[in-house]
C-alpha cells in the first residue's frame, strides 16, 4: 500500500475495515462533537449576522459532507466538501477573526478526502489562504508581523500533516498485521488439509501394506494347507481304487486330519494378531510363556527398564517379537531365548537372542520375516540389527525413535487390548 493510496482516518478509526460497525451517523462522533463545539462558540463570539450565518452554515456543510461522503461515499464529494469548508473556514478567519473553525478544518481534509496525498495538497492549501487572510495584517507591522504570519500558517500545517502522517502509517501497520493475520490462518487451513490428506494417504498406505502381509502370510500358511489336503485326498481316492488296504487309507486320513488341525491353528492365529496386548510388557511376557509352553524352549523376559510409551511404537515392537519367536521356532533350534525391552531418553529398544544354529547374516534369505521386520521398523524411523553366525545363536535388535514420552492412556488408545490366543504368529502390519 503506497501512501498516496492509504486511507487516513483522524476520528473514528479506518472505515473500511471489514467486520467493522456499520457506517452512521454516530461514526466519527468526536469529531462531530468538535464541529458542534465550534459552531456553539461561534454563534457566541461572532460580531454579527453575517458571521453567525456563516457559522450555521459551517455546520450545514459539514452535516451534508458527512453524509455524502461516510454515509454514501459519492465520488468527488470529499473534494467539493473540504472545498467548501475550507473556503467558509477562511471567510469566518477574513470577517470576525475566528480562527478555530480553520483549526477544524485542517483535521477535516485528512477524513474527508480518499489518500494521504489529497489530504497533503488540502493542508498546504489551507496553509496557503491562512497566509493570504493574514498578510496584510502582518505587513502592517513590518517583518516581525510576517514572520509571525508564516510561523503560524506553516506551522499549523506542518501540525497537521505530522499528526496525519503518524496516524496513517498506525494505520499502515494496523493493515499489514491484519493481512499477515489472513495470510497466516490461510496456512494453517492448507497445513490442516495438508495434513488430513496425510493421514488419509497413510492409512490407505497401511491399509495396502496389510492387505500384501496378509496374503504373503495366507500363502505361506493356510494356501499350503489347502494345497496339502487336496494332495492327501487324491492320494486317498486312488489308494482307495486300487484297493490297497484299510491301513494305507487310514494313514492318509490322518495326515488330512493333522494338516487340517495346523490350518484351523494358522486361521486362529491370523485372527488373532490383530488384537494387541493390554500392555506391551504383559504382551511380551505371554508371547514368551506360550512359546515355552508349546515348544519347551526356555525364555526370559527382563523389562525393567521399561515404562509405557505411544500405541505405535508399542505395536511395532510387538510385532517384531512375534515374527522373531516364529523364527526362532521354525528354524532355530534353540534352547534357550533371551529378551530384553528398554526404554532410553531418546529410543526404545527390543532385543532377542537365541542360543540356536544361527544363521549366516549376510547371505539373503528366502522368507518374509526379516524384510517385513525391517520394513515395519524403517517406516516408523527405526532399525533392525542382526548379529549371527553358524553355531552360535542369533541376537536381533530392534530400535524405534521416542515420538511421546508420555504414558498412553487406554481410554484415548483402544488399540491396545487383550490378546486372543495364538497371538505368537507374525503380525500382519495394521492402519495407524
Amino acid at each position: 500500500m503506497s501512501t498516496a493510496e492509504a486511507r487516513t482516518v483522524i476520528a473514528g478509526g479506518n472505515l473500511d475495515v471489514p467486520g467493522a460497525s456499520p457506517r452512521s451517523w454516530a461514526t466519527n462522533w468526536p469529531l462531530h462533537l468538535v464541529v458542534v463545539g465550534t459552531t456553539l462558540l461561534g454563534l457566541v463570539v461572532g460580531p454579527g449576522p453575517a458571521s453567525a450565518l456563516l457559522v450555521l452554515l459551517w455546520l450545514v456543510v459539514y452535516a451534508a459532507a458527512h453524509w455524502a461522503v461516510v454515509l454514501r461515499g459519492l465520488p468527488g464529494a470529499g473534494v467539493v466538501s473540504g472545498i467548501l469548508l475550507g473556503a467558509i473556514a477562511l471567510a469566518l478567519l477574513s470577517f470576525s477573526n475566528q480562527g478555530m473553525h480553520l483549526f477544524v478544518a485542517f483535521m477535516l481534509m485528512w477524513v474527508l478526502l480518499s489518500t494521504y496525498r489529497a489530504g497533503l495538497v488540502a493542508a498546504l492549501l489551507l496553509a496557503t489562504g491562512l497566509i493570504l487572510v493574514l498578510l496584510p495584517a502582518g505587513l502592517d507591522r513590518g517583518a516581525a508581523g510576517v514572520a509571525v504570519v508564516l510561523g503560524v500558517s506553516l506551522g499549523s500545517a506542518l501540525f497537521s500533516i505530522l499528526m496525519a502522517s503518524w496516524i496513517w502509517q498506525t494505520e499502515r501497520l494496523s493493515h499489514e498485521r491484519r493481512k499477515l493475520a489472513e495470510e497466516l490462518a490461510a496456512t494453517v487451513r492448507r497445513l490442516e488439509d495438508t495434513r488430513t490428506e496425510l493421514l488419509a494417504f497413510e492409512h490407505r498406505r497401511g491399509a495396502d501394506e496389510e492387505a500384501t502381509r496378509f496374503a504373503a502370510e495366507i500363502h505361506d500358511t493356510l494356501a499350503q494347507s489347502f494345497t496339502s489336503i487336496t494332495m492327501l485326498s487324491q492320494a486317498a481316492r486312488q489308494t482307495d481304487a486300487a484297493g490297497q488296504g484299510y491301513e494305507a487309507l487310514s494313514s492318509l486320513l490322518e495326515q488330512i486330519e493333522e494338516v487340517s488341525r495346523e490350518g484351523l491353528a494358522q486361521s486362529r492365529a491370523l485372527i488373532a494378531r490383530t488384537q494387541p496386548p493390554l500392555d506391551l510388557a504383559a504382551g511380551l511376557n505371554r508371547l514368551a510363556s506360550d512359546l515355552e509352553a508349546r515348544t519347551g524352549v526356555r525364555t526370559h523376559l527382563d523389562a525393567s527398564g521399561w515404562s509405557p510409551v505411544s500405541t505405535r511404537i508399542e505395536v511395532v515392537l510387538l510385532r517384531t517379537l512375534q515374527e522373531a519367536l516364529r523364527n526362532i521356532e521354525q528354524h532355530a533350534e534353540a534352547a534357550t531365548v533371551r529378551i530384553r525391552l528398554i526404554r532410553e531418553d531418546a529410543a526404545a529398544m527390543l532385543e532377542v537372542s537365541d542360543d540356536g544354529t544361527g544363521f549366516d547374516a549376510e547371505l539373503p534369505t528366502a522368507g518374509y520375516g526379516l524384510v517385513g521386520m525391517r520394513s515395519r521398523l524403517e517406516a516408523e524411523g527405526g532399525a533392525l540389527h542382526l548379529s549371527s553366525s553358524r553355531g552360535t545363536g542369533t541376537t536381533l535388535r530392534a530400535t524405534l525413535p521416542m515420538v511421546v514420552d508420555a504414558p498412553i492412556d487406554r481410554t484415548v488408545h483402544p488399540d491396545l487390548t487383550e490378546t486372543a490366543k495364538d497371538p505368537w504368529t507374525p503380525e500382519v502390519p495394521r492402519a495407524e
